[in-house]
């Protein structure tokens, strides 16, 4: 891989999602990502069917193109050699509940003398400070108190869970990008830095247009399907053989002329409820089913060649299988291909990193557990054979 991050080296303690997720995006930028586990089980996300042989699916889809070691933590012998690992890497990862670290002594404050160029990031649920700081929290917990499962739904109905894990890939995101910032720093001060990313505060960014809509009105944002709370048409519809969805960004009178005279609607051109977007969103309801009326009259492909004809964003409403199969999505190359070792091959979801001078991706198989335990302790410790049996045999490693 010759991926802008080529040459930087990450430290990955974390486990499931969050935090495997940002590792991933790393290594697809070409770090190098030693991902450090408990011997015997690993990772609990090895555990999560379906399973592709005897490997986790979900497993390997956020754990390509790393490295895989065992090293007990709550052991001295294994803190003392995860400490003398820190040297040798500019980033540390980690996604325990907050205390954790600090328990193993494997904290900022406690390394950060023995590397201080060490970019070290936390990723937990509410954060390392705060009243909710020492609570347990996974993807559900804060999507629904981050404020997105009161907006997810259909109104009047109970809520409802997005389809992705946004709590944990959001907050492995922005973490991502944490780091990044925190190396183009180090690399002007020469100074490394803590990173506290809250799962919680990741949901509080991601719901700005919420916020500035209840700074605004004072009115509390509710549910409204798949429509947009400040533009209409803006939403699904039903077509005779599938769903689809229509997105009107404009409050252009010619725009929605041509938009009402394409789908044989001139009546709705004429009624003055509709004739700019405020109109629109205020009628929304009664305008959703006067088009619905039309829509479920002809299938899915018709509309789109309708729409797109004279410049309407619109789009199939895809199941994965038909993501999988679209012809922008395998020219963009988003499906990757990765070994594996019991098949020739296995796919996962590529990252949408495209560079004019890097080449970017999955650089490998996801790890077999303590598969580069060896290779890694003599490679960056020079630990003998002899060493690193004794350190297996005592359930060090």
């Amino acid at each position: 891989m010759n991926g802008p991050l080529k040459g930087v080296k990450i430290l990955d303690v974390s486990r499931v999602l969050a935090g495997p997720f940002c590792t991933m995006l790393l290594a697809d930028l070409g770090a190098e990502v030693v991902k450090v586990e408990q011997p015997g089980r690993g990772d609990p996300a090895r555990h999560l069917r379906p399973f592709v042989d005897e490997d986790s699916a979900y497993f390997i889809s956020v754990n390509r193109g790393k490295k895989g070691i065992t090293l007990d933590l709550s052991m001295e012998e294994g803190q003392r050699l995860f400490r003398n690992l820190l040297p040798s890497f500019d980033v540390l990862v980690e996604n325990f509940v907050p205390g954790t670290m600090a328990r193993f002594g494997l904290d900022y404050d406690s390394v950060k003398e023995a590397n201080p160029h060490l970019i070290y990031a936390s990723i937990s649920g509410f954060g390392q400070v705060g009243p909710y700081s020492r609570r347990p929290a996974v993807d559900i917990i804060v999507q629904a108190m981050g404020g997105i499962l009161s907006l997810t739904g259909e109104p009047g109905q109970p809520p409802i869970r997005p389809g992705a894990s946004l709590g944990d890939s959001v907050a492995g995101l922005f973490t991502a990008l944490a780091i990044v910032s925190g190396l183009f720093q180090r690399a002007i001060s020469n100074k490394g830095q803590y990173i506290d990313t809250s799962m919680l505060d990741c949901q509080v960014t991601m719901m700005e247009n919420a916020f500035a809509r209840y700074f605004a009105t004072d009115q509390v944002p509710g549910p409204l399907g798949s429509r947009h709370p400040a533009t209409a048409p803006f939403q699904a519809f039903h077509g005779s053989d599938g769903d689809f969805v229509v997105a009107m960004l404009t409050d252009d009178p010619l725009a929605w002329h041509r938009f009402c005279f394409a789908i044989e609607r001139q009546d709705l051109a004429d009624d003055t409820r509709y004739q700019d977007n405020s109109g629109r969103v205020m009628h929304a309801e009664e305008l959703s089913q006067e088009l619905q009326q039309t829509f479920q009259k002809n299938q899915v492909d018709h509309w789109l060649s309708v729409l797109l004809d004279i410049g309407v964003p619109c789009g199939p409403v895809n199941t994965i299988k038909d993501v999988f199969e679209d012809v922008q999505v395998k020219h963009r190359g988003m499906i990757a291909s990765i070994p594996h070792r019991s098949r020739t091959s296995w796919m996962v979801a590529n990252s949408p990193f495209r560079f004019s001078d890097n080449v970017t991706g999955p650089s490998g198989p996801a790890p077999e557990l303590g598969g580069s335990t060896q290779e890694v302790l003599q490679s960056f410790l020079n630990l003998s054979d002899e060493k690193i049996e004794n350190l297996r045999g005592n359930n060090v490693i």
